[in-house]
């Protein structure tokens, strides 16, 4: 009777817990993107009677061309985090017979590009460091035990050859 009621519990608990709908702590899950990536500048970069192949460059290859009407094409992008709940944004772009931009749809926001805020360039000087001179195994296990020299020694990458006369003989 005890071994009935051990694998009585047994199967009820492994039936039971396949059932589970909640996520299993302690297990990372990736970020799924799916789709056109549609950005703000994208969106402020496309103006009244561009063509389609001026949106195609600007906004990338459709994700949906409907045969049944060509004149609109629709952009999906999803992404849906790990462990966070799926966010979808779309965008119908429509466009006159004369296959011109018309009109834009969907549930990404447009802002006027005179509302945008201004980005400030900012300058940066970059410092290359010199190439330090290329030594041998032995020196370089020297160097980690602390027998070798102090400071490497740095050579700087746009050394030219000088040839002598002496050379040329």
């Amino acid at each position: 009777m005890k071994k009935f009621l051990i694998y009585t519990f047994s199967v009820f608990i492994l039936l039971l817990s396949a059932c589970n709908k909640d996520k299993i702590p302690g297990v990372y899950r990736i970020d799924i993107q799916q789709g056109n990536a549609i950005t703000q500048d994208m969106i402020n970069k496309l103006k009244p009677d561009m063509s389609k192949s001026q949106v195609a460059y600007v906004m990338g290859t459709p994700l949906i061309i409907d045969t049944f009407h060509p004149n609109r094409w629709d952009y999906i992008y999803s992404f849906h985090p790990g462990n966070g709940q799926r966010e979808q944004r779309t965008l119908t772009v429509y466009f006159t017979d004369q296959e011109k931009l018309s009109h834009l749809e969907g549930n990404t926001r447009t802002v006027a590009r005179e509302d945008l805020p201004k980005a400030e360039r900012q300058q940066k000087n970059v410092v290359v460091p010199l190439k330090e001179k290329n030594t041998g195994l032995f020196q370089s296990l020297m160097n980690t035990v602390g027998l070798g020299d102090d400071e490497p020694e740095i050579v700087s990458s746009d050394t030219e050859s000088v040839k002598t006369e002496s050379d040329d003989k």
